[in-house]
């Protein structure tokens, strides 16, 4: 066992130790999902059990939850430990108990789980639209991406030496344009708007935080990254989680998002190769950490990326 994993096995030890005995909570370990996120049973149910470095993230979610009268049907709500308690504080965190949903991650390669990731975050943004109650800032989209490709700068030489300098000045130079086109919208007009409206996001709308259920219902769950801001941000992102599955069939994407009230913009935004990016630099972290090998990754970026030229040629003129 690595001195990381004693370390690990110690601190949930003692948590778990603190609120049997210490908060008479006898809450227990089914098992670890990641660090600082359990699976528990309380109470005879099943939930999670999810501790924040930064406790103002789940001070909103809670005060957010108590304002959404629609949540029961759409997401994995927080759960008190007892009548009035909704944190505890131990460990450098503040931790939070939240529902258990039955079902299975999506699938975004399946149309069912398209369908009901799609439904259930157009009704998580319609139900919650007009919550008044204080979000965390976050920047602006296209801000977001603009660190991501300084990021992606950085690792240059790893493409040099590995001889893919092609595959770098490619992506870096499709990257630059694509944003350029469109951080040039009215960006500050539209995010005002949302403010003004008190439009929620998500904010990571990958396949891992829609939970789908035996009648192929979806539920969403994991609001760490909610804030206030245009609905299109969501729709944009959940479309390159969903375009590796349309490379050959790129009109049945436009249909699925058909309902996005300013398509081309969407389609622009899709076209920018940030999540290729996202998900080169979470490859080349792992294999910093010896957990995945650098040169499989390279190839499976060069294969992303030679899908995503043919997407946008055959879509461009739609622009």
């Amino acid at each position: 066992m690595r001195s990381d994993d004693r370390k690990g096995d110690s601190y949930t030890d003692r948590l778990f130790h603190w609120l049997k005995t210490e908060q008479n909570l006898p809450i227990t370990l089914e098992r670890t999902i990641k660090p600082k996120v359990y699976q528990v049973r309380y109470k005879g149910k099943r939930m999670i059990l999810k501790g924040y470095r930064r406790p103002h993230i789940l001070t909103q979610q809670l005060e957010f939850f108590n304002h959404w009268n629609y949540a029961e049907s759409t997401a994995a709500r927080p759960l008190p430990f007892d009548s009035e308690t909704y944190t505890k504080s131990k460990l450098g965190c503040e931790w939070g108990l939240f529902e258990w949903v039955e079902g299975r991650h999506a699938h975004f390669g399946k149309k069912r789980d398209q369908d009901a990731a799609i439904h259930v975050l157009r009704q998580f943004h319609r139900t919650t639209k007009g919550i008044a109650v204080l979000a965390i800032p976050k920047d602006p989209l296209y801000i977001k991406w603009e660190r991501r490709l300084e990021q992606f700068e950085e690792t240059r030489d790893v493409f040099y030496d590995m001889r893919r300098m092609k595959l770098f000045n490619e992506l870096r130079t499709s990257m630059m344009k694509q944003l350029e086109k469109f951080a040039n919208h009215p960006w500050g007009e539209v995010e005002e708007k949302a403010w003004e409206n008190h439009e929620w996001l998500h904010g990571d709308v990958a396949h891992h935080n829609f939970m789908i259920d035996d009648a192929a219902q979806a539920k969403m769950i994991d609001f760490d990254l909610l804030h206030t801001g245009p609905f299109i941000y969501d729709y944009i992102q959940l479309g390159q989680r969903f375009l590796p599955y349309f490379y050959s069939k790129p009109a049945d994407l436009l249909t699925q998002f058909e309902f996005v009230d300013d398509h081309k913009l969407w389609l622009q935004g899709v076209h920018v190769p940030a999540d290729l990016l996202r998900e080169w630099l979470f490859g080349y972290r792992k294999s910093l950490r010896g957990e995945t090998s650098l040169s499989r990754h390279i190839r499976k970026l060069d294969k992303a990326w030679s899908n995503r030229k043919m997407f946008v040629q055959s879509t461009e003129s739609m622009l």
